[in-house]
């Protein structure tokens, strides 16, 4: 890794043209969603990137991240245990290219560990290939309980000349507690963590200066933040950093757009990800109403009747009082069960929006309720019968049927019964 060499920022007519091309330029680029959420009974997460090929000499990079809470553990001697398998295989027009499997074991001392939303395993593997276009296959199998996850996901690897401006795969990164950085395959930040770091590696020709601007929009496409630097390129491959606060921006997806603009011959180059905020508290606090709808999910009825007698204006003591009683560790900064709260609620709206909010339907509610359901059976729609799905919780020994009765994507809750 070559660290960024930063000269200065551009002066203000030089930005002000910076910006009025970019948004020309940004609509030839595509936007890398990302990877799309594992199906089946273990979940995990998955980003993949791929290194330009130059001379037949490109690479795919698969990085997965999964949770303790994800993984089936059983009692082993003093403690507990998981293992699990990953398997990735990568093909081109239906053929195998090239691939491999892992298998790890992760201990933990207590049952609580087990339900921990930390990382209990996240790894990055690469691939050679040369350029063109692959199939990414991952899968996560429990080798105890036979739950298994998988994920498919297309990806390009772009032929190259030596020397060509390029810009690889934005990668998404965030603070692991200890001064360092962790993997965000999948690109989700709140206020549980609040700095997005961004990791863009750029192809060109050593000691080329260039400008490199960071710009953020919304949804909408509205812009909220931009960054510009002068900089140079040390090597072939330079890899860029650049650390944003993600509680500046409301609840919901957003977009990155990266252009590499070389001086002075105006060469450009843009690439596009979209990344999510899922707690923020620019989307908690606006509306008291609605406040009070929420977190009527998780508060008691002499909370709720407390909370609705007091002035909107005079509740702020009382939220501070009804957040504290639920604080599960009072000794650190964050109150764990609030950021699980906003997390919840934050994926129930980007997740399970139909015409009302994702939070008002039969799916966001018991998810904001329950959390990750333990397992989950789905069929898609058919010829005879409506789409549905189970969500299963253990813990519970509840299930949930949803269905989705117009054929529109919106699952109504049809059934709850005991397993």
């Amino acid at each position: 890794m070559t660290s960024t060499s930063i000269r200065k920022t551009p002066p203000p007519v030089l930005t002000a043209l910076l910006l009025a091309a970019l948004a020309a330029a940004a609509l030839a680029a595509p936007i890398d969603y990302g990877t799309p959420a594992s199906m089946g009974g273990l979940r995990f997460a998955v980003d993949v990137s791929s290194v330009p090929s130059a001379d037949s000499a490109g690479a795919i990079r698969v990085q997965y991240t999964v949770t303790h809470d994800a993984l089936h553990f059983l009692r082993h001697e003093d403690g507990y245990r998981a293992r699990y398998e990953i398997t990735v295989v990568i093909s081109s027009d239906g053929r195998q290219v090239t691939g491999d499997s892992w298998r790890r074991t992760v201990e933990v001392g207590t049952y609580e560990e087990t339900g921990g939303r930390r990382p209990a395993g996240e790894e990055q593997f690469e691939f050679s290939v040369a350029a063109g276009d692959y199939t990414d296959k991952v899968e996560i199998g429990s080798v105890d309980t036979k739950a298994v996850g998988r994920v498919e996901r297309r990806i390009r690897v772009e032929e190259v000349q030596e020397g060509e401006l390029t810009i690889g795969t934005v990668m998404f990164e965030l603070d692991d507690g200890e001064g360092g950085t962790a993997l965000n395959p999948a690109r989700v930040y709140g206020e549980d963590n609040p700095e997005m770091h961004v990791r863009v590696p750029v192809y060109g020709m050593p000691e080329t200066e260039y400008v490199l601007e960071f710009r953020i929009k919304d949804h909408r496409g509205v812009h909220k933040q931009a960054v510009i630097d002068t900089v140079v390129q040390a090597s072939r491959m330079t890899e860029h950093v650049r650390v944003f606060n993600v509680l500046e921006l409301e609840v919901g997806y957003h977009v990155l757009e990266v252009r590499a603009r070389a001086m002075p011959s105006g060469d450009d180059r843009t690439a596009r990800a979209r990344f999510r905020v899922v707690t923020s508290p620019l989307s908690w606090g606006e509306d008291q109403e609605k406040m009070l709808d929420q977190i009527s999910y998780v508060a008691t009825r002499e909370e709720m009747e407390l909370l609705a007698s007091v002035p909107p204006e005079e509740r702020e003591p009382v939220w501070e009082a009804f957040w504290e009683k639920r604080d599960p560790d009072p000794t650190t900064e964050i109150n764990e069960f609030k950021a699980e709260f906003l997390r919840r609620l934050g994926h129930a709206n980007s997740e399970f929006r139909s015409i009302v909010e994702g939070w008002q339907t039969d799916m966001g509610r018991v998810y904001i309720q329950y959390g990750e359901p333990d397992d989950v059976d789905s069929q898609p729609i058919g010829q005879m019968l409506n789409a549905w799905e189970v969500w299963y919780y253990y813990g519970e020994h509840t299930k949930y049927v949803f269905v989705d009765r117009d054929g529109f994507g919106e699952f109504v809750l049809h059934e709850v019964s005991r397993i």
